[in-house]
C-alpha cells in the first residue's frame, strides 16, 4: 500500500502533491520505510550514513 500523503520539510504543510503549494518546494512522504529483518540495502544505508558523519561532523 502507497501512501500519497506528503508533507513540505520547509513549512510542515501537508499535501497531496509532488511540489508544495505554499512555498514551492518538492515534498517527502512523511512516514519511515517498514521494517525487516531481511533487510537488503541497510549495509549500504550505513555505510552512507558513516560517510556523512565523516564529512559533517
Amino acid at each position: 500500500m502507497r501512501t500519497t500523503l506528503r508533507k513540505c520539510p520547509l513549512c510542515k504543510e501537508y499535501t497531496l502533491k509532488d511540489t508544495c503549494p505554499r512555498c514551492g518546494v518538492g515534498t517527502e512522504v512523511p512516514i519511515p520505510p517498514r521494517y525487516s529483518p531481511e533487510d537488503r540495502y541497510g549495509k549500504y544505508r550505513r555505510m552512507m550514513r558513516q560517510e556523512w558523519r565523516e564529512r559533517n561532523g
